[in-house]
C-alpha cells in the first residue's frame, strides 16, 4: 500500500481528468435516462466492512477480519443473469469508510487486509463478462476518515476527488455512479456539488448520477432514488427516471449478518418480488434487489434460488411507453445567495435534511411571495426545479402536498433591478415537483413571485437553477 500526499494526487487526478475529457456523449440526456429505466431490474451488491460485523456509521472498524476466500463475482454475476438483470450496483465504500479498492490515500482499504485483491476490478470484469451494466455505490459521509457536516475542508475535498477519480478512471466505462452521505448527511454546500459533479462528467460523461438526497425530485441529480426500507414509493403516475433499492432478507443494515441465510422477510416471496418489478417496470422505476454476498464472498443459496425463481416468472414489459420528451436540468448554476420576503431565505438552497430535522422554506400567511436568488454572475439559464415539502420519518417517506406551489411568476436579471418576465406557470395541488422552463437568458438574477400555493403557508424543500444545456457566463 501506498500512501500519496494529497496535494501531490490531486495534480495526477487533474492530468488524468484531462486525458479522459475528449470524450463527449454521444447520446442526448433523454436517451441516457431512456437507456437507464429500460434495464428496469438490477443487484444492488451490499456488501462491506458492515458485512463482517460493523455497526452503521462505526469508525476504524477492525478490518483483519476482512478475509473472503471464496469471493466469487462471478456467481454474482450468474446470479443476476438467471434472474433477468440488466445492471449491478456495488458498495465500493459505505459511511465507516473502507475501501474495495486497494486507494492510494488510505490504508483503510482492502490492500490492507489479508485478502489485498482488488473486488471492484473483479466485480466490473465479471458483470460486463455477462454483458450486464456496472454502477458504482460510494459514501461522501466517512466516519473513518473524518468527513463529516462541519468538518470539510481542502484536505477532505481532495479525498473525495481523488478516491470519486480512481473509481471512475481505473475501471473502464461506469454506467451509474451512486453517491451517499452527501446531501441528506450534509447539504451540498460542504462538499460541493458543482464542482464534484462536473469531475464526474468529466471522467465518465455518459455516467447518470444519483445522490441518496430522501428527496423524490430529480435536485442535483440525474436519477431520484426511493428508499424502499423507509417505506418511499414512486406515484402510480411517475415520469422521473428513477431507481427503488430493495431488501428481502434480515441482516446488518443493508448487509449480511449470521441470520441472513435463512432470514427472508415473512412479506416477501419470489410473486411478490415479481409483482413489486412488475409496478415499479409501469412505473419508470428501475427495481435495484439487494443481494448480500457472505463473509467468505458469495451468495448464499437462498439467493440463488430466490433469483433464479424470479427470472422463470416475470417478463419484461416491452410494451411499456418511453419516457416523456421534456427539457431537463442538467447542469446547475451556483447559488450564491437568496432572499425572501418572509420566512428563513437560506433554506431554500440549503435546508436541513438530516433524519427527522428537516428544515424546509415556510412562508408566512400573506397573499404574495417573492424569491430572488443571486448566481454570482451572469449565467445562461433556462429551468428551475422548486423540490416539494417532504417527509422523511416515520415512514413511508414521501413527498407531501401541503405547502406545495400552484401558480408563479419568474423573471430574471443582469443587475437586480430591471427584471423581465421569462415563465408563468400554474400546477395541479399534488406533491410533484414543479419545473419552470424557458427561453435561454443570460442572468445573474431570478425572481419568483409565488402567486398561489397548498394551504396557509408556501413550502420549498430545495431550489436548483440552471441549464437544459451548459451554461456560458
Amino acid at each position: 500500500m501506498r500512501i500519496i500526499r494529497l496535494t501531490i494526487l490531486a495534480i495526477l487526478c487533474c492530468l488524468e481528468v484531462t486525458a479522459q475529457t475528449q470524450e463527449t456523449a454521444s447520446k442526448p440526456y433523454s436517451e441516457l435516462l431512456q437507456d437507464f429505466v429500460d434495464m428496469r431490474f438490477g443487484m444492488f451488491i451490499c456488501y462491506n466492512i458492515m458485512s463482517y460485523g460493523a455497526s452503521w456509521g462505526e469508525a476504524n472498524y477492525d478490518i483483519s477480519t476482512f478475509d473472503p476466500k471464496k469471493l466469487d463475482t462471478d456467481q454474482w454475476a450468474n446470479a443476476a443473469v438467471s434472474a433477468q438483470m440488466k445492471f449491478g450496483l456495488l458498495t465500493t465504500k459505505h459511511h465507516e469508510g473502507f475501501c474495495l479498492w486497494d486507494s492510494q490515500v488510505t490504508d483503510y482499504d482492502v490492500g490492507s487486509t489479508p485478502y489485498k485483491k482488488d473486488i471492484v476490478k473483479q466485480y466490473v470484469e465479471s458483470f460486463r463478462k455477462k454483458g450486464l451494466k456496472v454502477g458504482l455505490y460510494y459514501s461522501i459521509w466517512d466516519s473513518t476518515h473524518g468527513i463529516d457536516k462541519g468538518k470539510i475542508g481542502t484536505e477532505e475535498i481532495d479525498f473525495i476527488k481523488t478516491q470519486i477519480t480512481e473509481l471512475l478512471t481505473n475501471y473502464g466505462k461506469i454506467d451509474y455512479f451512486v453517491v451517499d452521505g452527501w446531501f441528506w448527511r450534509m447539504g451540498h454546500h460542504e462538499v460541493p456539488f458543482i464542482e464534484i459533479r462536473e469531475l464526474i462528467r468529466k471522467l465518465q460523461p455518459k455516467c447518470l448520477l444519483t445522490d441518496h438526497t430522501h428527496l423524490q425530485a430529480p435536485y442535483q441529480l440525474d436519477v431520484p432514488y426511493f428508499e424502499g426500507p423507509f417505506g418511499a414509493f414512486p406515484e402510480e403516475n411517475n415520469q422521473m427516471a428513477s431507481a427503488l433499492g430493495h431488501c428481502s432478507f434480515k441482516g446488518n443494515g443493508w448487509f449480511w449478518s449470521p441470520e441472513t441465510p435463512n432470514g427472508i422477510k415473512k412479506s416477501e416471496s419470489a410473486e411478490k418480488l415479481v409483482s413489486k418489478l412488475e409496478t415499479l417496470e409501469h412505473r419508470n422505476c428501475n427495481f435495484m434487489l439487494n443481494c448480500m454476498p457472505n463473509r467468505e464472498g458469495f451468495l448464499d443459496s437462498v439467493f440463488i434460488t430466490l433469483l433464479e425463481d424470479i427470472g422463470q416468472k416475470w417478463s419484461p414489459n416491452t410494451r411499456r411507453a418511453d419516457l416523456p420528451s421534456k427539457k431537463h436540468l442538467i447542469y446547475s448554476a451556483p447559488i450564491v445567495k437568496a432572499t425572501a420576503s418572509s420566512g428563513e431565505a437560506s433554506n431554500l438552497i440549503d435546508a436541513t435534511q438530516y433524519k427527522t430535522d428537516f428544515k424546509h422554506w415556510s412562508s408566512n400567511t400573506s397573499s404574495n411571495q417573492t424569491l430572488t436568488f443571486d448566481l454570482g454572475s451572469p449565467l445562461n439559464i433556462d429551468i428551475i426545479t422548486l423540490v416539494p415539502n417532504h417527509k422523511s420519518k416515520p415512514a413511508p417517506e414521501t413527498a407531501l402536498s401541503k405547502g406545495n406551489i400552484l401558480e408563479c411568476k419568474t423573471y430574471t436579471s443582469i443587475d437586480n433591478e430591471n427584471f423581465t418576465l421569462v415563465a408563468t406557470n400554474s400546477w395541479p395541488e399534488n406533491s410533484k415537483y414543479r419545473s419552470i422552463a424557458f427561453n435561454a437568458s443570460n442572468a445573474r438574477y431570478v425572481k419568483i413571485e409565488i402567486l398561489r400555493w397548498v394551504g396557509k403557508n408556501a413550502i420549498i424543500a430545495e431550489v436548483e437553477i440552471g441549464s437544459s444545456t451548459h451554461p456560458t457566463k
